[in-house]
């Protein structure tokens, strides 16, 4: 924790911006240096106020902000949080499947296909802000209602960000979802993503995943996502039936 004194001997000390914008860079360094992991429970906002040498009312703004911004979260009665990921999810967030909107959602398996390492090629290097000579890793899974193949999802993944992601053991990619394993493993928090959606025709290597006709009609879902200071880590393409069950998101 950086002292009382931080923002008067800080390198924030000749910045003219508002104390509460330099006591929020301060508390995002101790966020995304490590100091604070995902879950930890930060200081309560009067104890912050004393070691910082500030009024209630700055700490107030600059934990407004980050809290807005994703990084922390707050549970009434207990205090406030470093946020781990941030959408609302608790398990599949991406792979929620209703026959209808009043339907429970699907129970979800995963299987783990294999985890190879491959060189760079567009568009994922580029949608991941790498040169195009960086290696990948591509993780390849599908996901089962009962013994229904019905998601084939393939996500690519910066080496130089998980140097030893081949070491993982299958198991951890089927007990546990993608994001969740990355966040344990390398204290790495989704904190937003972008997708798009469209129909495409099954090709021949996605129509055997997923036992289904050459041809058939899928839903192709492309997937970046982002930790923090908007940095890109993961590119993945997932093919879905959905000819039982749609795709179902809250916005």
């Amino acid at each position: 924790m950086v002292n009382r004194s931080a923002l008067s001997q800080s390198k924030f000390a000749h910045d003219p911006t508002p104390v509460y914008f330099k006591l929020q860079k301060i508390l995002l360094e101790q966020i995304e240096s490590g100091q604070w992991e995902p879950g930890a429970r930060i200081s309560p906002e009067r104890e912050l106020a004393r070691m910082y040498s500030v009024s209630i009312g700055t700490v107030k703004k600059a934990v407004l902000n980050l809290v807005q911004q994703g990084f922390l979260y707050r549970i009434q009665g207990k205090g406030t949080f470093v946020a781990g990921t941030t959408l609302k999810r608790e398990s599949l967030r991406y792979y929620r499947l209703l026959r209808n909107l009043l339907d429970d959602e699907a129970v979800l398996k995963i299987k783990f296909i294999e985890l190879t390492e491959r060189g760079g090629f567009y568009p994922a290097n580029r949608q991941l802000g790498l040169r195009l000579k960086e290696n990948l890793y591509e993780v390849k899974r599908m996901f089962f209602t009962g013994k229904k193949p019905v998601i084939y999802s393939i996500s690519y993944l910066p080496q130089k960000m998980f140097k030893d992601l081949k070491d993982l053991t299958p198991s951890n990619f089927e007990r546990d979802t993608l994001y969740h394993t990355l966040e344990k493993r390398y204290n790495l928090p989704t904190i937003s993503n972008q997708e798009l959606f469209g129909a495409v025709p099954a090709q021949e290597k996605i129509a055997k995943m997923l036992q289904v006709p050459v041809g058939t009609a899928l839903l192709q879902i492309e997937m970046l996502s982002f930790t923090y200071r908007q940095q890109p880590y993961e590119y993945r393409l997932s093919y879905c039936i959905t000819h039982e069950r749609k795709v179902y998101a809250e916005i």
